[in-house]
């Protein structure tokens, strides 16, 4: 083999080394056509563009769509229920009124009655007086058949205060009140009753009194 030959196998042998290695950087380095950016025309991105506008508007016009019968429902709802209430108002108006009515007339006639009933009360007066001061002082319901004593033993029992007697029926004498009996003052001491200011000349109990009579026991100390 001469020079020519081993020269030409050599280059060959390069040729097929370096092809090789081109094509395996390439496979492994180079970058791939894929991952390179798509590089858009004006036009199409106005398409794509004009698109994605639309699909928004779309969309839009899809949810008020859905929200428009709601508050159309809502306003049904709150109409009904301003209607209801204006009604309400309505018919209870009259009502109150009737009521207020009917519920004053007869406040008037029950104050009336029991301003009659007041006046129509019977009474009269009772006094107790001791030594020094009053004992006891009040009006009592006056009964038909009322004795003097009748109405100093009620002033009594209202009072608390005890009444010491002899006798019964028309013939009581009153001995002592509340503790105050005759004789504690002297030999004329003892209790003696007014009438409408006068002394009457028979016993308590046989004193019969009248509506509005003015009964007063008195303690004297001198007879």
């Amino acid at each position: 083999m001469n020079k020519t030959k081993k020269y030409t196998l050599v280059f060959i042998v390069v040729c097929f080394v370096l092809i090789g290695g081109a094509g395996i950087y390439h496979a492994c380095f180079a970058p791939s056509q894929t991952s390179q950016p798509v590089v858009k025309t004006p036009v199409e991105q106005e398409v794509i563009e004009q698109e994605e506008k639309t699909e928004q508007e779309s969309k839009q016009e899809t949810e008020k769509s859905q929200q428009t019968p709601i508050s159309k429902d809502k306003e049904s709802i709150t109409q009904k229920q301003e209607s209801q209430t204006t009604q309400q108002t309505e018919t209870t108006s009259p009502s109150k009124t009737e009521t207020s009515e009917e519920e004053t007339t007869p406040s008037h006639s029950t104050e009336t009655e029991e301003e009659t009933e007041i006046e129509e009360v019977s009474s009269v007066n009772v006094t107790i007086t001791g030594v020094d001061s009053v004992m006891a002082q009040d009006y009592i319901e006056f009964e038909e058949g009322m004795s003097a004593y009748d109405a100093l033993k009620i002033l009594a029992d209202n009072y608390d205060m005890s009444v010491k007697v002899s006798g019964v029926g028309q013939a009581v004498y009153v001995k002592g009140i509340n503790g105050l009996n005759e004789f504690d003052y002297g030999g004329r001491s003892g209790w003696k009753y007014k009438v409408n200011g006068s002394y009457p000349s028979v016993g308590a109990g046989s004193y019969v009194l009248k509506d509005g009579d003015q009964v007063e026991w008195i303690y004297s100390t001198n007879g």
